[in-house]
């Protein structure tokens, strides 16, 4: 019986601990989940560039040079408001960022550094023209073609991540509204071009001499609070 009893008392403490995560949104149904136990880069991870390799069980990536582009696995997933959540790991100068999109154009970033974390509202010109040029789908649209603001921080915060060390990252977005947490760091932003429509999201290395690493990738529907 007490077995059972702290069984169960564990389990709540966890759902809580999960909960706790989350600021604006509760889980809905799980669109995603990646614990990259094989030997090889799942399908939904062989788009992009840089060096990128399963190693123990968890997905590496690293910038490269030649590439003149921030190491990237593009996740093509339709969705609209979301829980992204991983493990992250960073070694030497390594960064992540994780690229939110709608087709060609880039809608928000989020940043993380050991020193910082960062949300950024992205610039969507080039793409967007390009897209026109080339007759794809404008999509929702929210900002009705006002595409020239320049890419900006929504928010940031001082971080101190120790290097070769795993943290949670829990992403959520939830109609104009976008909100990172990193080590009890929280971040959040608005912005009318969050509510676009998503197809897909990427997972960014930056940094030379450094590392990123995923692991335990979960993608939810978000249900607002």
């Amino acid at each position: 019986m007490r077995i059972a009893f702290l069984l169960s008392l564990a389990s709540v403490l966890l759902s809580a601990v999960s909960y706790a995560d989350l600021a604006i949104a509760k889980k809905g149904k799980l669109l995603l989940k990646e614990d990259f136990n094989g030997e090889r880069l799942p399908e939904l991870f062989t788009v992009g560039v840089g060096e990128w390799a399963i190693v123990d069980n968890t997905l590496r990536g690293r910038r490269l040079e030649k590439d003149n582009h921030t190491a990237f696995r593009k996740i093509f997933l339709d969705h609209q408001d979301v829980i992204y959540q991983f493990d992250l790991k960073l070694e030497g100068n390594g960064y992540s960022q994780i690229l939110i999109n709608y087709d060609l154009s880039h809608i928000a970033k989020c940043v993380t550094k050991t020193g910082s974390v960062t949300l950024y509202k992205s610039y969507e010109g080039k793409k967007r023209r390009q897209m026109a040029k080339e007759g794809r789908d404008p999509g929702l649209d929210p900002m009705k073609g006002q595409w020239e603001e320049k890419t900006f921080a929504m928010d940031a915060a001082e971080l101190s991540l120790e290097s070769g060390h795993w943290y949670r990252v829990t992403i959520e977005m939830v109609g104009d509204r976008l909100g990172m947490l990193v080590d009890g760091v929280r971040v959040s932003g608005r912005h009318i071009g969050i509510t676009e429509r998503k197809t897909n999201f990427g997972f960014q290395a930056g940094g030379l001499e450094g590392y990123a690493y995923y692991d335990n990738i979960r993608v939810w529907e978000a249900v607002a609070k």
